[in-house]
C-alpha cells in the first residue's frame, strides 16, 4: 500500500494523538538548527545573568557558555586546575556559515570563559 503525503501526515498525527502528544512544528524545529537556538533551550546556571537576552537569543554566547560550563564542571570533577583556555572546545570552536570569524571567536571565547568559571565553581 502506498500512502500519499497527506495520508502519511494524517497517520502521523493520529499516532501522536493516540499516545497523548501532539508535536508543534515551527520554523525553529528544522532539523538543521542546533539546540542552542530553540525556544525551549535550558540555560546553564548563570547564563541569564551574564547574557540577558530579552527575547533575542544570542546563539554564539549560548554555544560558548554551555560548552564552557560543561567543560568547567568536567574539569572540576576530575580535579584539574582552573584553565579554561586549555580546552579543545575553547580553541576549536566551529564558525558557522555567515558569521564573521573574528567576531564569532571573540564572543564565543568570552562566553566560554564565563561558562567555564560558573561550571568549575559549582
Amino acid at each position: 500500500m502506498i500512502l500519499g503525503r497527506s495520508n502519511l501526515a494524517i497517520l502521523a498525527l493520529t499516532c501522536a494523538i493516540s499516545i497523548g502528544t501532539v508535536p508543534t512544528l515551527t520554523a525553529q524545529d528544522a532539523p538543521t538548527q542546533s539546540s542552542y537556538d530553540s525556544s525551549n533551550w535550558s540555560a546553564p546556571r548563570g547564563y541569564d545573568l551574564a547574557y540577558p537576552e530579552n527575547g533575542t537569543p544570542n546563539m554564539v554566547a549560548r554555544q560558548g557558555y554551555a560548552a564552557g560550563f560543561n567543560q568547567g564542571q568536567a574539569d572540576a570533577s576530575r580535579g584539574k586546575k582552573f584553565k579554561p583556555t586549555d580546552s579543545d572546545a575553547y580553541e576549536h570552536a566551529k564558525v558557522p556559515k555567515g558569521f564573521n570569524k573574528d567576531e564569532f571567536k571573540q564572543t564565543f571565547h568570552e562566553a566560554f570563559v564565563k561558562g567555564y568559571s560558573n561550571g568549575y565553581k559549582g
